[in-house]
C-alpha cells in the first residue's frame, strides 16, 4: 500500500472517530444542561439541524474522497473542515458548562471558550481552499495559486490576532472579556486587515470556480456542472430561509440552512469524483427546469388568490373560492409550463440532446415517404454507422426495413415494447444518455417500421417466388421445345426424308419398306408425343382423380401409397399441385437419399388436404435447394404450405397442406 493511501486511511478514521466523540461529548454535555435546568443552552446536534447536517455531509464527503481520492487535496480539506467544525461544537458547549452551568466545574473551560469563538476562521479558509482546489486539486494558473498562499497566511494572522485580541468573546460567550488578551500592543487594526484580506480572497477563491468553468471543455466542464448542480437547489434554500425568517418558522429556516449546508460539500464530491460524468447535463437541466416551473406555479397560485380575494373583498376570507380556483389554475398551468421551461433550457443546457429529440419528434408526429426511422436516427446522431434490424417473430430473422436479411452485431443496443423485442441497433454508444433519450422517443416508430419490415418481408418472398415460377416455366418449355426437337420432330423428319427418297427412286420394294419403316416412327412420335403430354397433366389424373394418379405412380415406381376414403374429386389447381408434390417429392427421395421404401400417403382433413412422402432415406434435404423451394412456390401459389424435415430415426418427411374447401 502507497503511504498516500495508508495516511489517507488514517486521516478518515480520525475523522470518523472525531466526529463520533464529538457526537457522544455533546450528548453528554446537553444530557448536562438538562439535568441543571438549562436545556435551552443545549444547541448542538440534537437540536441544530444545520449544525448536525453539516457535520456528517462534511465528514462523509471527507471519508469518502480520503478513500476514493487519497492523493487528492480537497479531501483533507474536508477532514480538515468537518473537524473543525465538530470540534468548535463540543468546545462551545464544553465551555458553556463550565462557565456558564456549573463555573468551575471542568478544567479549561475558558480555553474552550477561546477557541470556539476563533475556529470559524478556520472554515473559512479552508472552504476557500475548497473552491480553488475543485474538481482537479490544481490551482488554475500561479496566479491564482499566491492568492490562495495570501488567504492562508492572513487567515492564520486573522486567527493569533483574534486569539489575542482584547474584549468580549463572540456568542455565547459575549459577557466574558478574552483572558488570554494582550493589552501592550494595539492587534485591531492589523486584525482588521487580516480579516478583510482573507474574506475578500475566500471570495475571489469562490470566482475561480466561476472562471475554470468559463474556460474548460468536454469532460471538465461536465465536472463542474456538478457545483452548478449543488448551487441551483440553494438558491431555493435561501429564499426558503429569507421566508421563513420573515414568517418567525425556525424549525423551516433550520431546515433551510441544512439543505444549504448540505448540498454543497456533495456536488463538490461529485465533480472531484467524476460520478456518472455523462449524466451531469440532464440533471442539472431537470434541476434548473423543477426550480422554475415550482416558482412559476407557486406564482400563480398566490397570483390567482390575490386576484379573487380582491375581487370577491372581505368575503374571500371565510370562501374556499380562492383556494379553489387558485389550485385548478396552477393545476392547468404546470404541464404546459412544465414543457416550455424544459425545451428552453434543454436548449440551452443540452442543445445536442434537444435537437436531436427534435427531430425525431417531428418526423414521428409527421412521417414523409422520403426518410425512414433509421435515416432520422443517423442524422438526429450524427451517427453514419447507425444500422436498424427488425425482429420478424413468424418467421425468426431480422431484416432489414425493406424487408432484406440483415446480420446483427452482438453488441447492438436491442429495443424492446410491450414486454417484446421490436429492433436492434447498430453504430451507437448505448451508454449515452441523448441515446437512450431519442430511442425512447422513436420507439413506437420503430415499433411501426418492425410491422412494415415484416410486411416486406412477404413481399419480397412473393416477388422471388414469382422470379422462381417464371424461371421454372421458362426452363419447362425449353425443356418440352428439347424434347420435341430430339425425340418426335427428329424422327418425324427421317421417316418424310426416306420416304421422299423412296418416292424419287419409284422401285415399289423399296418405297413398300420405307412405308413400312415410317408408319413405325409415326407411331413411336405419336407415343413420345402422349408421354410428353401425359407429363404435363396425365390423364389418368383429369379421368380418375389423385387416387388413380397416385396408383398409377406406385405402378410404375416401387412406392406405397396410403389414400384416405373421404378423398373426393378437388379442384383442377389442387389435384395438380399435390399430384406434382407426389412426383417430384419420389424422385427427389428415389435420386437423393437412397430409400429401402418411399412411403406416400393422401388425406382429406376438410377443409385442407394433405399429401406427405416419408421415404427412409439418409435424409439432409435442404429447404433452400432449387428443387425444393420451386415445389414450394407452387404449393403457396395454391394457397398451401410446404414442411420439409429431417426425421429423428432418419429419414426425410415432405408434406404439403392445401385448402381445399369444406
Amino acid at each position: 500500500m502507497a503511504p498516500w493511501t495508508r495516511a489517507a486511511r488514517a486521516a478518515a478514521i480520525a475523522t470518523a472517530a472525531v466526529t463520533v466523540a464529538s457526537f457522544v461529548g455533546s450528548l453528554v454535555l446537553d444530557a448536562a444542561f438538562r439535568a441543571h435546568g438549562r436545556g435551552e443552552l443545549a444547541s448542538s446536534w440534537g437540536t441544530d439541524a444545520a449544525f448536525g447536517i453539516a457535520i456528517l455531509v462534511s465528514a462523509g464527503v471527507a471519508i469518502v474522497l480520503l478513500v476514493r481520492r487519497p492523493d487528492h487535496p480537497v479531501g483533507w480539506l474536508f477532514a480538515g473542515l468537518s473537524t473543525s467544525i465538530t470540534v468548535s461544537g463540543f468546545l462551545e458547549s464544553y465551555g458553556l458548562f463550565g462557565l456558564v452551568v456549573d463555573p468551575g466545574a471542568v478544567p479549561g473551560a475558558e480555553a474552550a471558550a477561546v477557541l470556539s469563538s476563533v475556529l470559524f476562521i478556520s472554515w473559512l479558509t479552508l472552504i476557500g481552499l475548497i473552491f480553488s482546489l475543485t474538481p482537479d486539486g490544481h490551482y488554475l494558473s500561479p496566479r491564482w495559486r499566491r492568492a490562495s498562499q495570501v488567504m492562508v497566511v492572513s487567515g492564520v494572522a486573522w486567527f493569533l490576532m483574534k486569539l489575542l485580541l482584547p474584549g468580549p468573546l463572540e456568542h455565547p460567550f459575549e459577557h466574558l472579556d478574552n483572558p488570554w488578551a494582550i493589552t501592550s500592543v494595539d492587534l485591531s487594526p492589523l486584525r482588521a486587515l487580516a480579516a478583510v484580506t482573507n474574506n475578500v480572497l475566500v471570495l475571489v477563491a469562490a470566482i475561480s470556480l466561476a472562471v475554470r468553468f468559463h474556460r474548460s471543455r468536454g469532460d471538465d466542464r461536465r465536472q463542474l456542472l456538478w457545483i452548478v448542480v449543488a448551487a441551483v437547489p440553494c438558491c431555493g434554500f435561501v429564499v426558503l430561509a429569507f421566508v421563513a425568517a420573515g414568517a418567525g418558522n425556525d424549525a423551516l429556516v433550520n431546515v433551510a440552512a441544512a439543505g444549504f449546508v448540505a448540498v454543497l460539500p456533495v456536488g463538490a464530491a461529485l465533480a472531484v469524483t467524476r460520478y456518472h460524468l455523462y449524466d451531469v447535463d440532464r440533471i442539472l437541466s431537470r434541476a434548473v427546469t423543477y426550480l422554475v416551473v415550482t416558482a412559476l406555479v407557486a406564482g400563480t397560485y398566490v397570483a390567482v388568490v390575490l386576484v379573487v380575494a380582491r375581487a370577491i373583498g372581505q368575503a374571500a376570507k371565510d370562501s374556499p373560492t380562492a383556494t379553489t380556483l387558485a389550485t385548478l389554475a396552477a393545476a392547468a398551468a404546470a404541464r404546459p409550463v412544465y414543457v416550455a421551461v424544459r425545451d428552453a433550457i434543454d436548449q440551452r443546457f443540452l442543445r445536442r440532446r434537444y435537437d436531436a429529440l427534435q427531430q425525431v419528434r417531428t418526423f414521428v408526429a409527421e412521417p414523409t415517404r422520403q426518410r425512414t426511422i433509421e435515416s432520422v436516427l443517423r442524422d438526429a446522431l450524427q451517427a453514419p454507422e447507425l444500422r436498424v434490424a427488425y425482429w420478424v417473430d413468424n418467421r425468426s430473422q431480422w431484416v432489414s426495413e425493406d424487408g432484406r436479411v440483415a446480420s446483427v452485431d452482438e453488441n447492438a443496443l436491442t429495443i424492446e415494447r410491450g414486454g417484446r423485442v421490436v429492433a436492434t441497433i447498430d453504430g451507437v454508444a448505448a451508454d449515452d444518455p441523448v441515446v437512450r433519450a431519442v430511442i425512447d422517443e422513436a420507439r413506437p416508430e420503430l415499433d411501426n417500421a418492425g410491422l412494415r419490415a415484416a410486411i416486406a418481408v412477404q413481399l419480397e418472398e412473393v416477388r422471388a417466388s414469382r422470379e422462381r415460377i417464371a424461371e421454372a416455366q421458362i426452363d419447362e418449355r425449353r425443356r418440352i421445345e428439347r424434347d420435341l426437337h430430339d425425340g418426335a420432330q427428329q424422327r418425324l423428319l427421317g421417316s418424310a426424308a426416306q420416304m421422299q427418297a423412296a418416292l424419287l427412286n419409284g422401285e415399289p420394294g423399296r418405297l413398300r419398306s420405307a412405308l413400312e419403316v415410317g408408319v413405325q416412327e409415326c407411331r413411336s412420335a405419336v407415343e413420345e408425343l402422349r408421354a410428353l403430354a401425359n407429363g404435363l397433366h396425365p390423364s389418368v389424373l383429369a379421368d380418375g382423380g389423385l387416387p388413380a394418379a397416385l396408383d398409377d405412380l406406385a405402378s410404375r415406381l416401387a412406392v406405397s401409397v396410403s389414400v384416405d376414403q373421404r378423398v373426393r374429386r378437388y379442384p383442377e389447381l389442387v389435384e395438380a399441385t399435390m399430384w406434382f408434390v407426389a412426383c417430384e417429392g419420389v424422385a427427389n427421395a428415389i435420386k437423393h437419399a437412397a430409400p429401402s421404401t418411399v412411403e406416400v400417403r393422401l388425406e382429406d382433413c376438410g377443409r385442407e388436404l394433405r399429401l406427405v412422402v416419408d421415404d427412409d432415406g439418409r435424409g439432409g434435404a435442404d429447404p433452400r435447394g432449387n428443387g425444393l423451394r420451386g415445389l414450394a412456390d407452387r404449393v403457396e401459389a395454391a394457397g398451401g404450405h410446404l414442411d420439409v424435415r429431417t426425421q429423428p430415426e432418419g429419414g426425410t418427411r415432405l408434406e404439403a397442406v392445401v385448402p381445399c374447401g369444406s
